[in-house]
């Protein structure tokens, strides 16, 4: 019986995550995880201007840094004038540990390392940000304010993939 018992739970477990993993977001949650986002792209973007080594990389994190800020600031405002209050999420919580761990990785990188590690993070975290955005954020909104900022934000993370993938690709040539 408790064999028994402990299979069903073994069966069970996994779809409740699943269920959790796909339940709508509210406006409020959606809000958390784009402050999640931006703020580890500005902490990324204001190491990346003080540490890299190439002007084309300093660039990048300055244009990231200032861009998410604004972006912080859309968001806040939208919220504050809709008495929402941003929450947090497993999806935000995780986004924020992973931003600080990687950062902490970072941070001990300089030189050609330094812009090869963030370059290519940066590729692999604004296609995960675009996914979010199709996958979660855009399509679990309620409000329709908040879609059109969403979709604001979407175009402005496409601008920063093409931008890095570039950057990327001229890391390894001589200039």
């Amino acid at each position: 019986m408790k064999k028994l018992l402990m299979l069903v739970i073994a069966l069970i477990v996994p779809i409740f995550a699943a269920a959790a993993e796909t339940k709508a977001l509210s406006d409020a949650e959606i809000v958390g995880i784009v402050l999640a986002v931006n703020q580890a792209e500005i902490n990324g973007g204001i190491l990346a201007q003080s540490t890299s080594s190439h002007p084309d990389v300093k660039a990048f994190g300055h244009r990231l840094a200032e861009e998410h800020n604004d972006s912080t600031s859309q968001f806040n405002d939208w919220a504050k004038k809709k008495n929402i209050t941003p929450q947090s999420s497993s999806i935000s919580d995780t986004l924020k540990a992973d931003g600080e761990k990687y950062l902490e990785k970072l941070r001990k990188l300089n030189g050609i390392l330094f812009d090869l590690d963030y370059v290519n993070h940066e590729v692999e975290s604004h296609q995960q940000a675009l996914d979010l955005w199709d996958g979660k954020l855009i399509p679990s909104a309620k409000n329709e304010e908040l879609k059109h900022l969403l979709s604001l934000r979407r175009a402005s993370l496409a601008g920063h993939f093409e931008q890095v993938k570039l950057i990327k690709t001229s890391l390894g040539r001589k200039k």
